[in-house]
């Protein structure tokens, strides 16, 4: 399910920092708007119709309990979110009384404002349930024309070719199978989700059993917890991110003595470690594992998680520049992944036990 969030604040920078400094995509926010006051966010929330609205509540023209009240006649689900460098009684007595979902102080916190954002998603998600079978074959609930009647019939030749095409180790014909399926699949909305999982599950099967007579114990494994996420995947795209990462995985085992696990991330990192976007999910799909297997084989073997380890080689970096480099603080936060200085100042303070200032002072003389 997608988003939209429409910021409002007379000052630039409050707007720059939300729109710039929060990772949307994460909370499924495809769309962020912005206004520069109270009027104009009035005629925007009318034209985009936002879910969320992040709103100063002082401002010119018209105020953002003013403006709440308004957009709650045309727009009764969105979701405010108020800012206030103002510890006034009567604003927030205004924000409980429009329902608000929170109440946010300047200066801005984006890990207040995170969790905010992450309670206020999950709460349009649980209040705007698409259809299950519109979600299942589209997507989502913006296509609302009725789903066709068209239902697939499995085609006993074609799993037998799939299981020879698996077995005899053929990528290429394996892909040229699996593609076309999945889209004479999603013309069939006729079909019944769960018809169309077990059909999944059983091609799964033709991995998992292959990888055991192979003697990949991983891919195996992977395997079994691709049966478990099918059971709960609610779209069809969904099921077939999960059916294409386990022939990756399937495959690559086959093609090349792959390092184990912790090998394999610990060299993926040393070339990512400093991009703000990485992230375990993309990294386990560019390894071609699943995330919770690689998660889980990672943390067994060093006895830290992924995300410790991205942080301990952000931090030595880091520290290595704080030492022997006059860069700003904000700025050695960017070079060692955290787009956030703030967010880089608390972390680095959290493991070292202290500010990277204190750390500067205390080894620059080691120069």
């Amino acid at each position: 399910m997608c988003f939209s969030v429409l910021i409002v604040d007379d000052e630039k920078m409050p707007r720059e920092i939300l729109h710039h400094y929060i990772p949307w995509e994460e909370y499924g926010v495809r769309s962020v708007y912005e206004a520069q006051d109270g009027e104009s966010a009035l005629e925007l929330a009318s034209e985009k119709k936002p879910d969320i609205i992040i709103s100063d509540i002082k401002m010119p023209r018209r105020n953002g309990l003013s403006l709440a009240e308004e957009v709650r006649r045309i727009l009764p689900d969105c979701q405010f979110i108020f800012l206030s460098g103002y510890s006034n009684k009567e604003y927030l007595k205004g924000a409980i009384r429009l329902k608000a979902a929170s109440y946010v102080e300047k200066p801005i916190d984006l890990d207040e404002i995170r969790g905010v954002l992450t309670e206020v998603c999950e709460q349009l998600r649980s209040t705007r349930r698409p259809d299950p079978e519109i979600l299942f074959f589209r997507g989502g609930p913006d296509n609302t024309e009725p789903l066709n009647d068209r239902i697939f019939t499995p085609d006993d030749v074609l799993f037998t070719r799939l299981g020879e095409a698996v077995r005899h180790k053929n990528r290429h014909e394996t892909e040229h199978l699996l593609e076309p399926l999945y889209r004479e699949l999603l013309r069939c909305e006729g079909t019944p989700p769960d018809t169309v999982r077990s059909l999944y599950c059983r091609i799964v099967f033709l991995f998992i059993n292959a990888a055991e007579s192979r003697n990949l114990a991983l891919v195996a494994a992977a395997g079994n917890d691709s049966l478990l996420k099918i059971a709960g995947e609610e779209t069809l795209s969904g099921l077939h991110a999960i059916l294409k990462s386990l022939c990756v995985m399937y495959f690559n085992a086959l093609e090349s003595e792959e390092p184990d696990p912790l090998t394999r991330v610990n060299q993926y990192l040393e070339s990512h470690w400093s991009e703000p976007e990485l992230t375990v999910l993309d990294m386990a799909q560019a390894l071609g594992f699943t995330n919770t297997y690689l998660c889980a084989a990672y943390k067994k073997s060093c006895g830290r998680t992924i995300n410790q380890q991205i942080t301990l080689l952000r931090l030595e970096h880091a520290k290595d520049l704080l030492a022997h480099s006059s860069l700003r603080l904000y700025e050695v936060g960017k070079r060692v992944g955290y787009a956030d200085g703030k967010y880089f100042t608390r972390v680095f303070t959290r493991e070292t036990g202290m500010t990277p200032k204190q750390y500067r002072e205390r080894h620059s003389h080691d120069n």
